[in-house]
């Protein structure tokens, strides 16, 4: 069958025109839905625009950027004047430049004053001293001191002096504290609470030496070490009522050994003083009629006097107590106030008062029976302290096993093995069973 090339071709032809026609059409229409729906969807936006005011911003936004920016002048910060031109704008820093220069001239000055003070009363008494002493001014290192290097500065409110080379003394060694008057604060604090300058005199203590301890106000003290048996057994303390009472209350010894106050008219003592004694026998003897007229002449310059063999520093505080024994030393302590007697005269006399009192109880020696009765009460309150410690060691030594008995115990419930536990658990009951038997003592007899 013959088909004609031609016709099939013009068929074809057609054919592909009318798909392509209608490929075109659906492709515009695809293309118009496509706009309808922009279309659509910038309404809904430009709806939404003209509800809220974002096409107005945009506008108004743009309108801006096309005006021209105006130029800022320039603005320079307030700048403080100069220092000298502007006082108040420095008030904190002048307070403190100030406070500052108060304190440095204060420090030089209170320094200055405080060893000007020492150096005087060194001078004063510096003659008494070298009589009584072969050398005096020490310094500890040099064999030959020079006499401007006696008095030793420690700090700006404490001075040494070191004394040795006297019959039944051993040295001296003299520590004045003065106040510290090159602390500003400490000078302020003394409005509100008066404090006085100290003279110390101490010599270290051997356990073989006796020992005796002057002492000064404001504030003297000296102590000066004894040869052994150069005082013999009694406490006594006499002075000013209330600077007496508060020793008594405060010290050991005194509270211990001297219970009775006994009257001072009978002595020879002036009226403002109190006396606490435990031999009258060594009362006589110390005041003989001199001594009593200088403790009358000086009736205010002389704070106490305190002599005892058995001394041992102040009690022990509230609650607490001595585990041992104290160390106890022999001595003589004077406390004087010294703004009674500035003047080099009365120091001197009050210094051969206490020096003549020094070789007084050195030499001074009680009857038998006076003698055997200080022994008898210093070995009744030896025995009554060792009872007293030892019953606070028998109550340490129980606290200790009650201690070790609950932490077996808790090692006890601790074990996890019960086979150790038993074990355990028996040897605690052996213990129990062991402490609940009296205990007998074993004699042997001897056939």
């Amino acid at each position: 069958m013959f088909i004609d090339q031609e016709s099939f071709t013009d068929e074809e032809t057609e054919e592909v025109e009318q798909r392509s026609n209608t490929a075109t059409v659906e492709k515009g229409t695809l293309k118009e839905e496509t706009r309808k729906q922009k279309l659509e969807h910038s309404q809904k936006a430009d709806d939404f625009d003209d509800d809220y005011g974002v096409v107005e911003d945009e506008e108004e936004l743009k309108e801006k950027e096309d005006e021209p920016q105006p130029v800022q002048p320039l603005k320079f910060a307030d700048v403080p004047a100069h220092f000298r031109s502007n006082w108040a704008s420095y008030q904190v820093e002048a307070l403190v430049l100030a406070v500052i220069a108060m304190y440095l001239l204060n420090y030089v000055i209170g320094r200055n004053t405080n060893q000007s003070m020492a150096l005087e009363w060194f001078d004063n008494v510096r003659g008494l001293l070298e009589q009584q002493f072969a050398l005096v001014g020490d310094d500890g290192v040099n064999e030959y001191p020079e006499s401007s290097a006696a008095v030793q500065r420690e700090t700006d409110c404490s001075y040494t002096v070191w004394c040795s080379g006297r019959v039944g003394v051993n040295g001296m060694l003299i520590q004045i504290r003065t106040m510290k008057r090159q602390d500003l604060m400490s000078r302020i604090m003394g409005f509100f609470s008066p404090q006085k300058d100290r003279i110390t005199f101490k010599v270290k203590y051997t356990p073989f030496g006796s020992t005796v301890w002057f002492k000064f106000y404001p504030k003297g003290e000296f102590q000066l070490e004894l040869d052994p048996g150069e005082l013999d057994s009694f406490v006594t303390i006499f002075g000013q009522k209330k600077a007496v009472v508060k020793q008594h209350k405060d010290m050991l010894d005194l509270s211990t050994y001297t219970v009775e106050k006994k009257s001072t008219s009978q002595f020879g003592l002036p009226p403002s003083f109190a006396l606490y004694t435990e031999q009258v026998e060594a009362t006589y003897a110390i005041f003989e009629p001199g001594v009593s007229a200088i403790l009358r002449k000086y009736e205010k310059a002389i704070e106490y006097v305190h002599i005892s063999d058995q001394y041992s520093g102040p009690k022990p505080p509230e609650g607490e107590t001595y585990t041992r024994l104290p160390e106890v030393v022999r001595l003589v302590q004077f406390s004087l106030n010294l703004d009674e007697c500035r003047d080099k005269e009365a120091q001197a006399e009050l210094l051969h008062l206490m020096f003549y009192v020094v070789d007084k109880v050195r030499k001074f020696r009680l009857s038998k029976e006076a003698k055997q009765k200080a022994d008898k009460r210093r070995r009744e309150v030896e025995e009554a302290f060792i009872k007293t410690t030892h019953q606070l060691r028998q109550e340490a030594a129980q606290a200790r096993r009650e201690e070790k008995t609950r932490e077996r115990k808790q090692r006890l419930l601790e074990e996890e093995d019960p086979e150790k536990q038993r074990r355990l658990e028996k040897l605690e009951m052996k213990r129990e069973a062991k402490a609940k038997q009296p205990k007998m003592k074993q004699l042997k007899v001897k056939m």
